[in-house]
């Protein structure tokens, strides 16, 4: 750690001692019930009263939740994003004012443009999150972090704040081989003045991964990376390996995560089983109707956020699908999320043939809160259907297809059909982007 990275670490911690030892409090109480065995009487008490407090918050502040009878924890519906969009103040308490909570906004995973609130504290919460999962790869608040993704005016950050917080925004608009290359020479750039810590798409390292194979590149350990974080999409066995063994053989994990919510698990051990974060979240694996399906069996993830009482999300169904085993990880058991499904995107093509992030399509799509469902199929070239679930009242509708046209191209035919429902994967997931041209 140089001592720019350290002078962050101590004005953090020495600011957040000031503030009341918020993230401290929660980075403590995450590492303690994460080192435990998950049938530990501990975590079994510590979450039964973080949802005591957390339902009476619902039940007394929110419309939604006001007239819920039994307050069992099973009582309470399985909710969506469909329920929250539709009736958003309902959700939100009335104790806080809507202008001082942290507003969220997210592709979803689906693709379906999703807003969520979080108070303060909550997302204080999260910060404790990303430090504690982070360190585990090597990590240290106050190094330097390298996020990956396509830069919108939504996830931008000014200088001042990237170089506050030591983070630097790296786009991955295009991931052919002129992007990935530019990805590369950002980050020896920045290993010239320190090491830094990867966060990236897991299709992002698929693409760095095919750029390394492709052109016979035996190592980048030149980069000074200390380790990669994947999340979003899924990130294949192959995949890691490469990226890891190019980088000098730093860890590489898979983290399951949401801008809603927060990381609620990591693999450990095994890829892509993530050992959930029993601090902050309670997780269930429910079929159609709401109810619990036993360990081991596929189904709907279910989570509720235990801190966040500005939105209180119960029973929060993610739109991803998998199960519940015990495993036994460094010789503790610990409750994993395995078999996870979904979140499966295609890679799309503009109409000059470069492959690009299918994450530039949805990341632009937050713009447009008021489309409820949407998917984008590439039927040749430079043929695309955009199909849309709107409202009648729908009036940007040509602003939208000029924004994918300023994406895939200005000669990009784009055909908009208008449907009731986007139909669903036997996975339970939704495709949002289709390839037909080069499936």
């Amino acid at each position: 750690m140089n001592i720019l990275s350290f002078c962050r670490n101590k004005v953090f911690w020495t600011m957040d001692a000031v503030r009341g030892h918020s993230v401290k409090s929660a980075y403590n109480r995450i590492r303690k019930i994460d080192e435990m065995d998950s049938s530990n009487t501990f975590i079994k008490e510590h979450q039964k009263k973080a949802w005591k407090k957390l339902k009476e918050i619902a039940i007394t502040n929110t419309e939604h939740y006001r007239n819920i009878g039994d307050s069992k924890f099973l009582t309470f519906p399985v909710i969506t994003k469909n329920d929250i969009r539709n009736d958003l103040d309902a959700f939100l308490s009335n104790r806080m004012q809507k202008d001082r909570m942290i507003q969220m906004i997210t592709s979803g995973s689906t693709g379906i443009p999703f807003v969520s609130y979080q108070n303060f504290e909550k997302k204080k919460t999260v910060n404790a999150e990303i430090i504690y999962y982070s360190g585990k790869v090597g990590y240290r608040l106050g190094d330097n972090l390298s996020y990956i993704r396509t830069i919108v005016k939504q996830n931008q950050k000014s200088k001042l704040k990237q170089f506050v917080q030591n983070q630097t925004l790296i786009n991955c608009m295009s991931i052919d081989d002129k992007g990935i290359h530019a990805i590369f020479e950002k980050l020896q750039s920045i290993s010239k003045k320190e090491k830094t810590t990867l966060m990236a798409y897991g299709s992002t390292y698929a693409a760095m991964k095919d750029y390394i194979k492709k052109h016979n590149i035996e190592s980048l350990s030149q980069c000074n990376i200390c380790g990669a974080i994947s999340g979003s999409d899924m990130l294949f066995d192959e995949t890691r390996m490469v990226i890891s063994g190019i980088f000098g053989n730093i860890p590489v994990v898979s983290r399951y995560s949401n801008e809603e919510n927060g990381v609620i698990g990591q693999d450990e051990g095994i890829n892509n089983v993530f050992v959930i974060n029993e601090a902050n979240y309670i997780v269930e694996i429910c079929d159609e109707t709401g109810k619990q399906l036993p360990e081991g069996e596929l189904g709907h993830i279910v989570v509720t956020d235990l801190y966040n009482y500005a939105m209180p999300m119960i029973r929060y169904d993610t739109g991803d699908m998998g199960a519940i085993k015990i495993f036994d990880i460094n010789g503790r058991k610990k409750k994993c999320i395995c078999q996870f499904s979904g979140r499966k995107v295609d890679v799309i093509y503009n109409t000059k043939g470069n492959v690009m992030s299918p994450h530039v399509i949805t990341n632009y799509m937050w713009n447009y809160t008021d489309i409820r469902q949407f998917q984008i199929i590439q039927v040749n070239k430079k043929q695309y259907k955009l199909r849309l679930n709107v409202s009648n009242d729908f009036s940007r509708m040509q602003e939208l297809v000029n924004m994918l046209r300023s994406l895939l191209g200005l000669d990009a035919n784009i055909c908009v059909e208008k449907v009731n429902e986007i139909p669903v994967l036997a996975s339970g997931k939704r495709r949002y982007i289709i390839n037909e041209w080069k499936s």
